[in-house]
């Protein structure tokens, strides 16, 4: 993902960015068909709920995520916007203890904690190199 967030600024296919990355993760999920069929187990029987969710996590977690995420990789240098996918896990978890009423240790508090400070430190590193001033300095770079 790293890769593509950088290089999605430099190379641009003939189709939208949305389109491209439907196709990538289209030729993905073929790609692991056969795996899947032969290493997992019996597919559960599709019902109404099940449908549901299939179509929730295409069209919310996937299209819609992704639309984001390019609007933001247009808009923001790939250097500030891949420390934002740290975020991905740190949300699951938050959404966990809040949705579906998860405990969370006094360790993995810390760990977002750690998440949250270290991405805004690393959201203030270019401002403080264009104040010509060192991170955690207030004295000027030579």
């Amino acid at each position: 993902m790293a890769a593509g967030t950088v290089l999605s600024r430099k190379w641009s296919p003939p189709v939208s960015l949305l389109t491209f990355t439907s196709w990538q993760l289209t030729a993905g999920g073929i790609l692991l068909i056969p795996l899947t069929l032969l290493l997992e187990p019996e597919f559960p029987t599709l019902d109404g709920t099940n449908l549901l969710g299939l179509v929730y996590l295409g069209l919310i977690g996937a299209a819609f995520t992704y639309i984001l995420w390019f609007r933001g990789i247009a808009k923001i240098d790939p250097t500030l916007i891949s420390t934002l996918g740290f975020l991905s896990p740190t949300t699951a978890v938050v959404l966990g203890w809040a949705a579906l009423d998860e405990t969370l240790s006094l360790m993995q508090l810390f760990a977002i904690f750690l998440v949250l400070f270290s991405i805004l430190l690393s959201q203030q590193a270019p401002r403080l190199q264009s104040l010509k001033l060192k991170p955690f300095s207030l004295t000027p770079l030579k």
